[in-house]
């Protein structure tokens, strides 16, 4: 019972220095930067192995630090199954059925992604086992989201403003449509060969609509000129409305944030008061009333630190 509990103990302690859930703590925040480096630096090295004609010397660096990171994430993939009990959301009567439920999480199944390139790496077909290699190890990009406040805020950002996201999206697939299926019949006789078909059209469209204008796909006709005009004008005003969304929805953040710091503070100076009950008014809110004598001994005269306003008191002798 006795061993049960140490290892209960021990579980928590591991869980309040790697979990995002919780508190922030010198020490989890030492963990999460050390994280955030390790994770960088493999990205690096993943660009830098594109590179050609990498001297033995430099690739051996590279693998070994490989191997050095794959055993700090196994290690670190086994821990967080381990505490997840302790977080509230996968606390079940069985810590099994947490564990499962965890493990099917998105942040555990971006930690696994990224085991694969290096554990199991005959599972890729030769012909693209290289560029395979690469492109999965570059899954590492998502474990930065765990470390990193920055991409929590955007991540946090993007999910609550999905509806109105998912909204814009659907608006700019029909645009994109209805756009590709009047420019396919107004310029289908004068360049079958570009606009072959709606589908095809449909990338003069994207470009439009997005004003990149490649240049590959172009109207010829009057009529072509005039509505990819349109078009044109109409794809300014319209892929402007995700960074008005996105703007919202980081100010709400930010306020939210700000309002959550300040009662944070709140919270602390209410606890500061009961744990010290002799804080004076001049402490509190640091300065106090001024006193001034008037020339008459039987008048006193008090100045309003606040608002500045005098109140005279007067002694009544007996």
């Amino acid at each position: 019972m006795k061993g049960t509990t140490e290892i209960k103990k021990i579980r928590r302690m591991v869980y309040g220095v790697m979990s995002e859930s919780a508190p922030e703590t010198p020490l989890k925040r030492i963990f999460n930067y050390l994280m955030f480096l390790v994770i960088t630096v493999n990205i690096i090295f993943v660009n830098l192995e594109t590179i050609p004609n990498l001297s033995s010397a430099v690739l051996n660096l590279f693998y070994a630090f490989y191997g050095l990171s794959m055993l700090i994430f196994i290690i670190e993939y086994i821990l967080r199954v381990w505490f997840s009990v302790e977080d509230n959301r996968y606390k079940y009567k069985y810590s099994i059925k947490g564990r499962i439920k965890y493990i099917l999480s998105p942040y555990a199944i971006i930690d696994l992604l990224v085991l694969i390139p290096f554990l199991i790496p005959d599972l890729i077909p030769a012909d693209y086992k290289t560029n395979a290699l690469r492109l999965l190890k570059l899954f590492i990009i998502l474990k930065l989201i765990r470390y990193s406040q920055s991409l929590q805020g955007i991540t946090n950002v993007f999910y609550s403003k999905k509806k109105e996201l998912a909204m814009l999206i659907y608006m700019l697939f029909f645009l994109l449509v209805l756009v590709s299926t009047l420019m396919y019949y107004v310029e289908n006789k004068a360049q079958p060969e570009s606009f072959s078909s709606i589908p095809a059209t449909m990338w003069w469209g994207v470009i439009t609509l997005t004003t990149v204008g490649y240049g590959d796909m172009y109207p010829i006709t009057p009529l072509g000129k005039v509505l990819g005009a349109l078009v044109a004008i109409l794809g300014i005003g319209l892929f402007a409305l995700p960074a008005g969304i996105l703007a919202s929805g980081f100010y709400e953040q930010f306020s939210d944030k700000k309002e959550e710091e300040n009662m944070e503070d709140n919270q602390e100076n209410e606890r500061q008061k009961e744990t010290d009950p002799g804080t004076t008014d001049k402490e509190e809110y640091g300065n106090e009333p001024q006193y001034n004598n008037s020339d008459n001994p039987d008048i006193n005269m008090i100045k309003c630190p606040d608002c500045g306003a005098e109140i005279i008191l007067t002694v009544n002798k007996k």
